[in-house]
């Protein structure tokens, strides 16, 4: 089909647009930063498996800190108890003096022992709870970068939906001035994934590299430079460089 002056000039705008518009839509789809997005995703999930964790031995030297605070009470209530019971004296032999005495010194061992012990508890809950302490920290940082990625990936579809709009209504002006005819070839080839329309700088298709037969190239050279054509292979539509 041969077209005019202005109408290859319409086609040639509307071969920028429509390749504009397909960039403009790909991004759209496929957000610059959604994979550092989705790797914050993935380090956030993995960090909270790790605070739990983190957060269980923390539990669990509060739990024998405190199961070491119930055994020491319980055996200072027996050293109380029998410390009464030395002090009052009434119906002790010599022996069983002696004998509340051992069992006095071997409650207060004990004491000693699980103080000792419980000591240590509260030196390993002060490691784990720095250890939560650093992984809330981790999250933290983790959470604020996230919500910052997706906010700038929000706003970003924002602008490319109306750089996408824009780029519609610049078309519309080329698309009045085409050929019917030309214009429904050109959509049908961008329903399909193709460019739609592509200028020939050589014997080969822009839009899909196939060959184009020499006597077709030749003939092509000999017409008019508004002559357009249909990609055999393709379907789009074609037209020589001037």
């Amino acid at each position: 089909m041969l077209i005019t002056d202005s109408q290859r000039t319409a086609l040639q705008t509307l071969i920028e647009l429509t390749a504009h518009g397909r960039a403009l839509r790909f991004e759209h789809d496929n957000p610059k930063r959604a994979e550092e997005l989705q790797e914050l995703i993935t380090r956030h999930k993995e960090l909270g498996e790790k605070r739990t964790e983190a957060a269980a031995v923390v539990e669990g030297h509060q739990q024998a800190i405190a199961e070491a605070t119930e055994l020491i009470e319980a055996q200072r209530s027996k050293i109380e108890k029998k410390t009464a019971e030395l002090n009052d004296g009434t119906g002790l032999t010599s022996r069983d003096m002696v004998n509340l005495q051992e069992e006095i010194a071997g409650h207060e061992a004990r004491v000693s022992e699980i103080e000792e012990s419980q000591l240590e508890e509260m030196e390993h809950l002060e490691a784990a709870e720095a250890e939560l302490s650093a992984v809330d920290d981790r999250i933290a940082d983790v959470t604020a970068s996230g919500r910052e990625v997706q906010t700038a990936v929000k706003d970003r579809k924002a602008e490319l939906r109306d750089l996408i709009a824009d780029n519609e209504s610049a078309a519309a002006g080329p698309r009045s001035e085409m050929p019917q005819q030309l214009l429904t070839a050109f959509d049908a080839n961008v329903r399909q994934g193709g460019p739609g329309a592509a200028l020939l700088n050589g014997p080969n298709c822009q839009a899909c590299g196939q060959e184009i037969g020499g006597a077709a190239w030749h003939g092509m050279l000999g017409a008019d430079v508004n002559e357009t054509y249909e990609c055999e292979e393709c379907e789009a539509v074609l037209l020589r460089r001037s």
